[in-house]
């Protein structure tokens, strides 16, 4: 009897590891075409999940939010869905050449023509994850499609530019320059190698920034935002090497004229990271500075957390901190971050803090199908 209960036992895990496969969201690819074909016969977009075996935010994004029943029906609904390892498939080198994939997991989601819609990288919790899904069938509906990338995989790139992925060597500024004389920068065969080059010169900075807007929209935001964030630290190191916060002030109002009003809140933050905190090494005044001029970017308070258990870090640094954090935490923040706000204003003791971001951390654990107990052990 008991072998036979056994027996069951293991039929069922078969049984249900098996309808588990086949009624996930992904599809198999073999050719780009026929996906596209596809796609456009069910009226759908392509979702593509670029990975590689070993990644741990890949497989993050396997375990806790491909799963999650409302995240599968919405692609299933809404992408012809396909996971390529970038490392080992042919088209998945294909594509990382193609659209500058560094970073793993990186998103790729397209319109059935081809057209590159959104781009984004790095383990997503599930209610952003939908967010991001949701804004990129608003504007593929809308017309709109990074258009600076055609549609055709094979571009004849330069030679240095490919060199960066098959045989992991950087852009070589050099050649880069070389390449780029009298040529128009915005077209994709000159865009992409100009956007991987890092830290580029003074000539090749003025050029990103004079075009930052049309790049941006022919290219997308992840990659250029950050191009131009080193540019302008460089920039600072170099023309306020010591302390000199009116100095600091005075480049900010020189360069803010560089910079969307969207953009601002947020670049004069970053400015100020790439000046006091990393530069400086002061981070009292960054903590000071981010809580007069806040943003909703909770990823800063979420990996500047990790350093405030250093040896070097005193009560005050920490109560800055938490003045910052109080600031930009709010119930549409990601599991993490409420996490840290919980445990952080518990240990600045402020109970009534802590448990209200306690209480938003269980409404997103129950969300998001992630442990409560942490949350629950604040609130008690």
């Amino acid at each position: 009897m008991k072998m036979i209960k056994l027996c069951f036992s293991l039929f069922l895990c078969v049984f249900v590891m098996f309808a588990s496969a086949q009624e996930n969201q992904f599809t198999s690819v073999k050719d780009w075409k026929e996906l596209l074909a596809q796609a456009k016969k069910e009226n759908k977009m392509v979702f593509v999940d670029a990975y590689f075996v070993g990644c741990h935010p890949c497989k993050q994004m396997d375990d806790e939010v491909f799963p999650l029943t409302v995240v599968m029906k919405q692609m299933k609904d809404q992408f012809v869905s396909v996971k390529i390892d970038f490392l080992t498939e042919e088209i998945g080198k294909q594509l990382q050449v193609k659209y500058m994939v560094t970073g793993f997991p990186t998103f790729l989601l397209l319109n059935n023509d081809g057209q590159l819609v959104a781009k984004f990288s790095g383990y997503k919790e599930a209610d952003e994850f939908q967010g991001l899904l949701n804004d990129a069938v608003e504007k593929s509906k809308n017309g709109f499609a990074l258009k600076g990338y055609s549609t055709a995989l094979d571009v004849n790139h330069a030679d240095f530019y490919t060199a960066m992925f098959t045989e992991r060597k950087p852009v070589d500024q050099e050649k880069l320059v070389v390449y780029l004389k009298g040529k128009d920068v915005l077209q994709e065969i000159n865009a992409v190698s100009f956007l991987m080059c890092r830290g580029l010169n003074e000539e090749l900075s003025d050029v990103l920034l004079k075009n930052y807007s049309q790049l941006e929209s022919l290219y997308g935001k992840d990659l250029i935002y950050a191009r131009r964030n080193e540019i302008m630290a460089a920039r600072i190191k170099n023309l306020i090497p010591k302390r000199n916060d009116l100095h600091f002030e005075m480049f900010l109002d020189k360069v803010k004229p560089l910079f969307s009003d969207a953009d601002w809140q947020y670049a004069r933050v970053d400015m100020a990271e790439a000046y006091y905190y990393r530069q400086l090494k002061d981070r009292k005044v960054f903590f000071k500075y981010a809580a007069k001029h806040f943003n909703d970017d909770d990823n800063k308070i979420r990996y500047m957390a990790m350093y405030l258990y250093s040896a070097d870090v005193d009560e005050e640094e920490k109560a800055l901190f938490a003045e910052w954090m109080t600031k930009v935490v709010s119930e549409n923040s990601t599991y993490g971050v409420l996490a840290t706000a919980a445990t952080m204003m518990k240990q600045q003791n402020d109970p009534e803090r802590a448990k209200l971001y306690a209480g938003w951390g269980i409404k997103k654990a129950k969300l998001l199908n992630k442990p409560t107990k942490h949350f629950e052990n604040i609130l008690n």
